[in-house]
């Protein structure tokens, strides 16, 4: 499995390589929104599903949201965020996102949510 983490920070990029190492899952890294539509463009990008921080310089997750999901529709899409406002949530999902983690979160969680979005066990 291969998953598109796009996220600014590199603490976060560590931290889930840490949490999924031993899980069979490639990550593809982007640190904004406009390297991650960038990603998405790429002819050899084959990624099941992206990980989507909301706060980042250049092109915000959810200004790049839209974007992603006309790029390539049904590419399951998780915003990964402590923005936790029932508001930013709907807007989210309104705008694309299939679920929303709020950080921070735990590996049994992400783990899950992993599995339920790709609609398979992560093992």
């Amino acid at each position: 499995m291969k998953i598109l983490v796009i996220d600014d920070s590199r603490a976060v990029h560590s931290l889930l390589g840490e949490m999924l190492q031993g899980h069979n899952i490639a990550l593809q890294r982007a640190y904004n929104g406009q390297e991650g539509l960038d990603a998405l463009s790429a002819r050899d990008f084959a990624a099941d599903m992206v990980l989507l921080d909301w706060e980042m310089p250049i092109l915000t997750g959810i200004d790049a949201l839209p974007q992603l999901v006309g790029r390539r529709p049904g590419l399951p899409i998780v915003m990964m965020t402590s923005k936790n406002a029932m508001a930013d949530i709907t807007e989210a999902l309104s705008k694309g996102a299939v679920d929303y983690i709020i950080k921070p979160f735990t590996q049994d969680i992400l783990i899950g949510k992993i599995s339920q979005v790709c609609g398979r066990e992560v093992a």
